[in-house]
């Protein structure tokens, strides 16, 4: 967790970073956390917040394999209907949007420490098996081109 909050630092001295990066690291640094949390043995008193926690967890663990809402759901021994309560209660996203989000945010964040060679490989590595689909989705959320955010960073 130190590195993390070293990296989180050195972000925030940084005038340009963009938020969106910033944003990443918190919500790693804050998975960390709530996992300390529940090792700890500790348990919140509300079962929403902790269910909640759990779906992050599980999204962080297990992002690249583009877990389904159902499979995440059956994880947490809720339906479905109850965890886009949840994530939406807590998050204000669907847990698709979320987990969507969450992909995007890590292809921003591998993009902007040149974790890759070329698009293709970045859309493998995310666990996408369409490229294509990877960048039509990547513009939707962004609302630029793969292409167009690495001229950003230039």
């Amino acid at each position: 967790m130190g590195t993390m909050v070293v990296r989180l630092l050195n972000l925030l001295r940084t005038a340009d970073t963009d938020p969106e990066l910033i944003l990443a690291h918190l919500n790693s640094l804050l998975t960390e956390i709530n996992t300390a949390y529940f090792a700890a043995d500790r348990k919140p008193a509300d079962e929403r917040i902790e269910k909640f926690i759990g779906f992050k967890l599980f999204v962080e663990n297990n992002l690249t394999d583009h877990p389904t809402i159902t499979h995440i759901a059956e994880k947490l021994a809720v339906s479905t209907d109850s965890l886009y309560q949840i994530v939406k209660h807590y998050s204000g996203l669907s847990p698709k949007e979320f987990i969507t989000n969450r992909l995007i945010l890590e292809a921003r964040r591998r993009m902007y420490y040149n974790e890759r060679t070329s698009v293709k490989e970045l859309a493998f590595d995310l666990g996408f098996n369409d490229p294509d689909y990877f960048s039509r989705l990547f513009k939707k959320v962004t609302g630029k081109t793969v292409a167009g955010f690495f001229q950003d960073l230039s």
